[in-house]
């Protein structure tokens, strides 16, 4: 597939992300970027929600679960619109003004600037991730299409048999939806979303996090949507490390999340709503995060932390004479409550130390993190100067402070993990987020980014003294000003932009890489898998290997796999299949004939790991020369295709 002809199911997606969402905020009168991101946020939470509905009510899934859930949030809101909202100001700006201008103009630059990077670092709209979580990614969304069932927890196939826990199916769930609505394929549709929300999603999450913390001020604005394309540790790492959807869509709403209850602490009555709705609309979105993926919630519990101990200084202030040591007993007990019950919430989800090892000493840890150079990826020094530089100034705004408290509990996450010895106190700090430091690592700009934006402006205020720079209220900018906010943009921006995709880069071109090399699926293993669909029949199902790829036939046609994932807990006449088909074992021919295995797809020993036992745990599937129970169907050099033959 051209870049061309993939333009409409960008497009489609980028509708979808916002439309299923839009009667929501609609129906409480958000304007401006506000609106976009509570509609964005909004159509999240639906899919995830009524991904768990749906099958209590005995619907099959398809775009018309969510949209339905959405309109009937909104029908609800409805009548109680003046309960939860703040008619805007006759004097007031409006927010579909010059702000929203300003804020369309952020969201375009950062989303082109991250498009133009990212994209052709894929290679191809139709090129898959090489890495060991591709195969479940792809596989599941084909699950959700035969099943119609997007469940979080239905999703049980790597594990037949078994009832299934929790496991966050709000990407697959999305994705399948886009299948359904552009008839692409599933690794089409799955780049579609990918891309999507790695450009317009966070850029959008951002700049509304920028219009809490900044207000209106334009310079602000469109320093941080151009920013959001500059950080080499979110979204790309996310998609050439896991490769980590999940991770990928929760963490691009994280700045809508911190936004919103930003604005609730603060009351910011510019957004136009009450406090309560406020508190509803962040539950709301918060909600759909964490169907994505629950880290996102234990991330946003760290960096609300500070946000907490601020919420109680600031009722406390806020209080009368007489009532203060009152509020500050209420205060200060709730604050206590919800610590504890995040707490609880961290014990229930910490997983034992495992495989992700510390390889950095603390220092260096903690001067990666400062430097947004964390793991592989090289110092960003011009984007760090200024994100220090808005450290220091926030620390000297009240309201802002909070923000550097939770941006250095980031940075010790990420340290903690990559750093301290393994241990308990290590699983308690950072076992959430299963001790892995990448993921840890994407958290760290969400607010480094406006940190960084807040600096550029007061170094381009040094420069060009007594100049207003990104104050609202200065209608006219002089042509000295102009001059320096844009000489002052293209060092903030365009420099680490440019570093960042020859440093990223490198490491997206490797895992999108399609050719006789790629470690899961090579060029000539795709073109066979094209042709399965005219070499078997509508209800076969293939055995094969799923270390080298071959299971990757389920997601390009539809025809079901035994082995879904190199990962799962499957039954014991699966592992009988595995280990004796070739030879055509009893125990392996009786297990074919149960699980109804009709084709074997053998594509020899390249592994998605060069050496990884697990590999190997398939003889009676891989480098076959025949076999007394399997029939030639057609081969390619040493891609094979054989009919399971036991009588």
């Amino acid at each position: 597939m051209s870049w061309f002809e993939f333009v409409p199911v960008f497009a489609a997606v980028l509708v979808l992300m916002i439309g299923v969402g839009a009667p929501i905020a609609a129906a409480v009168r958000l304007r401006g970027i506000a609106f976009v991101g509570v509609a964005i946020g909004s159509t999240v939470a639906a899919i995830g929600i009524s991904s768990v509905i749906a099958p209590w009510l005995g619907l099959s899934w398809s775009v018309l679960v969510p949209l339905g859930l959405s309109l009937v949030v909104a029908l609800v809101l409805l009548p109680l619109r003046r309960r939860l909202t703040i008619p805007p100001s006759p004097k007031g700006r409006n927010e579909w003004g010059r702000p929203f201008l300003v804020q369309s103009l952020a969201v375009v630059l950062g989303s082109t600037l991250t498009l133009l990077w990212i994209a052709p670092q894929f290679g191809a709209p139709d090129d898959p991730a090489q890495s060991y979580d591709t195969l479940f990614h792809l596989n599941a969304v084909q699950w959700i299409l035969d099943t119609g069932n997007a469940s979080p927890t239905a999703m049980s196939m790597t594990t037949p048999g078994r009832t299934s826990g929790f496991y966050p199916t709000l990407w697959h769930a999305l994705v399948a939806i886009v299948v359904q609505l552009t008839g692409a394929s599933v690794v089409v549709a799955t780049n579609a979303v990918a891309l999507v929300v790695a450009s317009v999603v966070w850029t959008v999450a951002c700049v509304f996090l920028a219009r809490v913390l900044f207000g209106r001020a334009p310079f602000h604005t469109v320093l941080v949507g151009g920013l959001s394309a500059v950080f080499g540790a979110f979204p790309a790492m996310l998609l050439w490390f896991g490769v980590l959807y999940p991770n990928l869509l929760a963490v691009s709403l994280l700045p809508l999340a911190l936004g919103l209850l930003t604005a609730l602490v603060q009351r910011r009555s510019t957004l136009g709503l009450r406090p309560v709705a406020l508190a509803l609309a962040a539950a709301w979105v918060i909600g759909g995060m964490t169907l994505a993926h629950p880290n996102a919630l234990f991330s946003l519990f760290v960096l609300t932390i500070p946000l907490v101990v601020y919420a109680v200084v600031l009722s406390v202030r806020r209080a009368a004479p007489e009532r203060r040591a009152l509020v500050s007993v209420a205060a200060v007990t709730a604050a206590a409550v919800l610590l504890a019950v995040e707490a609880f919430a961290f014990t229930r989800a910490t997983t034992g130390d495992n495989g992700w090892l510390p390889t950095r000493n603390f220092p260096a840890a903690v001067r990666e993190a400062l430097t947004n150079g964390p793991i592989d990826l090289g110092y960003a020094w011009v984007v760090s100067a200024f994100m220090l530089i808005g450290l220091v100034v926030a620390l000297r705004r009240p309201r802002l402070r909070w923000a550097v408290a939770a941006y250095l509990l980031g940075v010790l996450l990420y340290a903690v993990a990559i750093a301290w010895p393994t241990g308990p106190f290590r699983t308690a700090i950072t076992g959430a987020w299963y001790n892995d430091s990448y993921r840890l690592a994407a958290l760290t700009p969400v607010l480094a980014i406006p940190f960084a934006a807040l600096g550029a402006v007061r170094v381009a205020r040094w420069v060009a003294r007594g100049v207003r720079l990104g104050r609202d209220r200065s209608r006219r900018i002089g042509l000295p000003a102009l001059v320096t906010m844009i000489l002052v943009s293209l060092l903030a921006i365009g420099v680490p932009y440019a570093t960042t995709v020859a440093d990223s880069g490198r490491f997206l071109a490797d895992r999108y890489r399609l050719d006789d090399d790629s470690v899961m699926l090579t060029d000539e293993e795709a073109a066979f898998l094209g042709r399965i669909g005219d070499l078997v029949p509508e209800n076969a199902v293939i055995a094969g290997n799923p270390w080298n790829g071959s299971s990757l036939v389920y997601a390009y046609t539809g025809v079901r796999t035994v082995f879904p994932h190199v990962g799962g807990a499957y039954p014991g006449e699966y592992w009988a299949l595995a280990e004796g088909l070739a030879e055509g074992a009893d125990e392996a021919c009786a297990a074919a004939r149960d699980l109804g295995v009709t084709h074997v797809l053998d594509f020899g020993d390249q592994y998605i790991f060069e050496e990884d036992r697990r590999a190997e745990k398939y003889p009676g599937l891989t480098e076959l020369d025949g076999g007394a129970a399997l029939a030639l169907v057609a081969s390619e050099g040493e891609l094979v295709l054989y009919e399971v033959d036991c009588d």
